[in-house]
């Protein structure tokens, strides 16, 4: 937890005024999406709230009286059917909020006017000749267009139909649906910062609007096609095609190895999502929308792929280099605090030896070989005298062959040789397995040989080795370093 804590608050740090602009305003575009989206209903609620109450008072004050007066019932039923052709004749006046519910009223009026009100004839005289069904579409059409375009939801999306190109600078801060919306928020802040970093805010700004305002005639092409031609009378709305270009430059940088995995699985993963949710839960024209988003995923790889970072401003490397020192610094201070541990470990477990509490001891000595065994730079000569203090005969801890041996590998790998046999010398003493003492006896001669620590000791421990077993690789290598040896 503190880990997260404090990964929040670096990358917090690294925020700039144009990440909190961007954040403004995709906020923005959602509460401006909730209110054109919700206003229209709250409105149809209240209206109806005030028809069920005018409707009531008319009831009680005349209504049941009126039925009574003409010999009809009053009872529940009546007043329902009553307040259903109440409702109907409000709504077909035009003053209802529920714009799918007046669009169809619009419709089926539109088709009486056409029908029996003299529609046809009218157009026959204004055009000289007489219409068809595709005529009464395209004159329905414009005639519930000069409704909806009173809204924002409307009058802001852009309509491949209609090819009105100035809706396409508006278009885009419209979404479908909620879901479409939060998908939108967290991803395209995850890769506006992402992109930030490799390209710039100029150049990131620039593509996501270039792909934002064409990503209507995009989708246009594709509702041309048969298989998408019943959408293209559809608005088309949100910024899927600008959103997926930068999920793919994210996914794909110029330098492979500078992304994160876990950033490309998200940017793909993202991507893939916001593609079902067109799929499955917006209208149909973002079933088009969905196909049109592969080609720019694509293009957004391509183009991640082969551009390249961009310089960094002098600021940045400065502070950079900053970030360094202060690294540096603070790894500085980690590793002196971990040296003063180890040696408060290492006195701690003498002074717990000498007072006979050797549990105590071998804890505190053990954990202070181990860590001064991982110091950097090593302590040659501090951990040359802990190991000669440890394999003491007077100090009486009860360490296994194993763990003695494994410190004089480590010591042996880090260079300090005299500690090494010293614990390598120990943990052949107490060591009962015959493969591995054989090979202690080996790792032993070798260092005295080669370091000529005592080399004459180092020559009898290869013949020991020689001796037990004459045949194996281990046994030739010892032989070979005889020889060198001039034995």
């Amino acid at each position: 937890m503190d880990k997260f804590v404090r990964d929040c608050k670096k990358f917090i740090k690294r925020l700039r005024v144009h990440h909190y602009i961007a954040f403004a305003v995709v906020l923005g575009i959602g509460v401006f999406n909730a209110v054109t989206a919700l206003s229209p209903m709250i409105s149809q609620k209240e209206l109806e709230s005030n028809i069920e109450k005018s409707f009531e008072k008319w009831w009680a004050e005349e209504g049941a009286a009126q039925f009574r007066t003409v010999g009809l019932s009053d009872d529940e039923k009546t007043k329902m059917q009553e307040f259903v052709q109440y409702r109907d004749r409000i709504i077909s006046a035009g003053k209802g909020f529920d714009i799918d519910e007046r669009k169809k009223a619009m419709r089926t009026e539109f088709r009486e006017w056409w029908e029996i009100g003299g529609g046809k004839e009218q157009y026959t005289r204004e055009h000289g000749k007489y219409p068809t069904e595709r005529e009464f579409e395209r004159e329905c059409y414009k005639y519930i267009k000069n409704y909806t375009d009173k809204f924002l939801r409307y009058n802001m999306a852009y309509v491949p139909k209609d090819g009105e190109l100035e809706r396409l600078t508006t278009s885009w801060l419209l979404f479908p649906s909620f879901a479409s919306y939060l998908l939108f928020a967290i991803l395209f802040l995850f890769a506006y910062v992402r992109l930030c970093e490799r390209w710039g805010v100029p150049i990131t700004a620039g593509f996501f609007l270039l792909l934002a305002v064409t990503g209507g005639p995009i989708v246009g092409v594709f509702t041309d096609m048969s298989l998408f031609s019943h959408a293209n009378a559809e608005r088309y709305m949100g910024a899927s095609i600008a959103l997926a270009f930068m999920l793919g430059a994210t996914a794909f940088d110029h330098n492979k190895d500078d992304e994160p995995a876990i950033v490309r699985g998200i940017a793909v993963m993202g991507f893939m999502l916001d593609v079902i949710v067109n799929v499955f839960v917006n209208p149909s024209i973002s079933t088009a929308t969905a196909v049109a988003s592969f080609p720019a995923f694509g293009l957004g790889a391509l183009a991640g792929n082969k551009m390249p970072k961009r310089r960094k401003s002098s600021s940045e490397l400065r502070k950079d280099a900053l970030e360094t020192r202060m690294k540096q610094t603070a790894q500085r201070n980690i590793t002196a605090e971990r040296r003063v541990k180890t040696r408060m470990q290492m006195d701690t477990g003498f002074s717990e030896a000498q007072k006979g509490h050797y549990d105590a001891a071998k804890i505190n000595l053990c954990q202070a070989m181990t860590g001064m065994l991982q110091e950097h730079p090593l302590d040659t000569e501090g951990l040359k005298k802990l190991a000669e203090r440890m394999v003491s005969p007077n100090l009486f801890i009860d360490v296994p062959s194993t763990q003695w041996l494994e410190w004089g590998d480590t010591a042996r790998s880090r260079m300090c040789y005299e500690a090494a046999l010293e614990l390598l010398e120990k943990g052949l003493k107490l060591e009962k397995d015959a493969k591995i003492a054989r090979r202690a006896l080996f790792t032993i001669g070798e260092i005295r040989i080669n370091r000529k620590i005592e080399p004459e000791e180092g020559v009898k421990r290869l013949q020991k080795v020689v001796e037990m077993d004459g045949e194996d690789l281990l046994a030739k290598q010892a032989k070979r370093m005889l020889e060198k040896a001039g034995v």
